[in-house]
């Protein structure tokens, strides 16, 4: 390209992230109190034996997989037995320096966290005896972008 479109189309500089993952492991949990042990606050529930992840819909975790333990138990659910939701964020950014006769430079540089603006959760709502049980707690932050110009000479 030659001219005005050779001057505004060529060397740009782009860099792209992509950060994805697997779910991290979490543990169901009971809020109860725990007679003639002292402790207070949560235990595991007992795990029943029905899918974990065969939930009904509206929800991400089934829970009737789970059920409150025997009084003065500590349940069987077993630590980290549940696969949190899986990542994936794309962040992008492209850069440019235009040259403004012999002493003068002008960078412009665009940059964006999730560009795709694709919804992850970061985890699940795990207590057994909450109304969210099987819920996500907190989603990804949505897309974001910010420019930047700067003159040099």
């Amino acid at each position: 390209m030659r001219g005005w479109r050779g001057e505004l189309f060529k060397e740009w500089t782009f860099v792209t992230q992509i950060t994805t993952g697997s779910g991290l492991p979490q543990t169901p949990i009971y809020l109860a109190a725990v007679s003639g042990t002292g402790v207070t606050g949560s235990i595991r529930p007992d795990y029943t034996g029905a899918p974990i992840y065969a939930a009904p819909s509206g929800l991400f975790l089934n829970p009737a997989a789970y059920t409150a333990p025997l009084s003065g138990q500590w349940g069987s659910a077993g630590r980290n037995s549940i696969t949190g939701p899986g990542q994936f964020t794309l962040n992008a950014s492209m850069a440019r320096t235009f040259r403004l006769r012999d002493r003068f430079n002008l960078d412009l540089r665009i940059d964006s966290t999730n560009l795709l603006n694709h919804v992850t959760f970061t985890t699940w709502n795990t207590t057994v005896n909450s109304t969210q049980f099987g819920l996500p707690t907190t989603a990804n932050p949505m897309r974001s972008m910010q420019t930047t110009l700067r003159l040099r000479f």
